[in-house]
């Protein structure tokens, strides 16, 4: 009974790791949409790009959170630049 119950969340935490991990390039791909119509200055922009792709070659080596994290700080930066 315990062999199985370990198995089955060794199965659920792979499963939920591979559903996080395709977040990343959506959330790139957000960046990339809202950059150009963002009220950021040159300085800024170059900052979200920088975290973008810093948050993609994260998700690149499998370190899906530090990814997440980073991108969220990206999304962020552009999301207060419009609350502004």
């Amino acid at each position: 009974m315990l062999k199985r119950t370990l198995m089955l969340a060794a199965v659920a935490t792979t499963l939920s790791v591979q559903a996080f991990a395709g977040h990343c390039p959506m959330d790139a791909k957000a960046i990339d949409n809202a950059l150009p119509r963002s009220d950021l200055n040159e300085m800024q922009k170059a900052e979200v790009k920088a975290l973008r792709d810093e948050g993609m070659r994260l998700h690149a080596n499998g370190k899906h959170h530090e990814s997440e994290k980073t991108m969220a700080h990206a999304m962020r930066m552009l999301l207060e630049s419009r609350l502004e």
